[in-house]
């Protein structure tokens, strides 16, 4: 029993991060659609409230995901939801290896890199936020 993490219990191929605003009718309802018309089980965050805490029903779908899609868009760093979310995704990515997918939805790769202009100031706000809610 050395140091080996231990895998969750696979319950989803796909969980989709994303936020809401941005993107659910305009590219998040597509996705999903063809994700699952293909065979694909895929988990989006359409029906749980938002709270303070990442519900465990949450934790399990990001846990239980073999790949996660991290669609960035705009106004993505305005929700401390998403980054929650984001923050258990790379857990899950460092700790046992969960495949990672980044979109860039209207939004530049480079801005969500480097943590630049409005993108980066909201980023730094929220986390902020977060980090004084703890």
């Amino acid at each position: 029993m050395g140091g080996n993490p231990v895998v969750p219990r696979q319950i989803h191929d796909v969980f989709i991060n994303f936020r809401g605003l941005d993107t659910r009718q305009k590219f998040v309802s597509h996705l999903y659609a063809a994700l699952t018309n293909a065979g694909i089980n895929t988990y989006i965050n359409d029906q749980l409230d938002k709270g303070t805490v990442l519900e465990p029903e949450l934790l399990a779908a990001i846990e239980g995901s073999r790949i996660s899609i991290l669609v960035f868009s705009k106004n993505y760093t305005q929700s401390s939801w998403c980054l929650r979310e984001l923050e258990r995704v790379m857990y899950c990515h460092t700790t046992h290896g969960q495949v990672v997918v980044p979109i860039f939805y209207d939004v530049d790769p480079s801005v969500v890199r480097h943590q630049k202009g409005a993108f980066g100031k909201a980023l730094q706000s929220t986390a902020k936020e977060r980090y004084l809610e703890r």
